[in-house]
């Protein structure tokens, strides 16, 4: 490979760390932000790292880096948030109990975090303790489960979307299902990602 200048081996670091603890490669923005430059200058020095064979960026997605040389069988540390405060950087400082690594297979450089479920509305499937992985995303399909913001209070259902308006629904039965009219979702439901994937230790 050819060497780099001072300021491509800085990027270069920033992108390996940013993506070894949040899971996910930076934006070109967020790559400017942390530097103080334009996103274009940004843009310039990740082109640079490109041609000298150190990154390789796949076109059309914002998330597209990925560092070459690096196997899928890498670990990943993924953030594990105790709370989700409305209004407040999800991944902000007092948010984060810890983070736990899993294979960047698991991961597949989406932004994403592990949730720990405290209730029992979505039992058998989810229990109390269990950590979800859930990938960031503004939408879900229908009868998925997401992570969903109410009130700034952060709960985990299945989503369903009827003609009445916005309908949360659990899997425990003994839980009523949440249901908004169109006007009370819009101002009071925000969805915050999907759920991906379950992680339960076995005693």
């Amino acid at each position: 490979m050819k060497p780099l200048t001072e300021r491509q081996r800085q990027v270069l670091a920033f992108v390996e760390e940013f993506r070894r603890t949040r899971g996910y490669p930076p934006t070109v923005r967020e790559v400017a932000a942390h530097f103080g430059i334009q996103p274009r200058a940004a843009a310039d020095h990740l082109e640079a790292l490109k041609r000298k064979g150190y990154l390789h960026r796949e076109p059309g997605r914002s998330r597209g880096l990925t560092l070459a040389g690096r196997g899928e069988g890498d670990l990943v540390d993924v953030p594990i948030l105790g709370r989700i405060a409305a209004g407040r950087p999800l991944f902000a400082a007092e948010h984060l109990e810890g983070t736990l690594p899993l294979p960047r297979a698991w991961v597949r450089d989406e932004e994403v975090f592990l949730l720990r479920i405290t209730g029992e509305s979505m039992a058998p499937l989810l229990q109390p303790g269990d950590l979800v992985l859930v990938r960031v995303q503004p939408r879900v399909a229908q009868g998925e489960i997401a992570v969903v913001l109410i009130h700034g209070e952060a709960t985990v259902k299945r989503v369903f979307e009827e003609a009445g308006g916005l309908v949360l629904k659990g899997d425990n039965p003994r839980f009523p299902p949440l249901r908004f009219s169109p006007d009370e979702a819009a101002e009071l439901v925000h969805i915050v990602g999907k759920v991906t994937g379950v992680y339960r230790e076995l005693r």
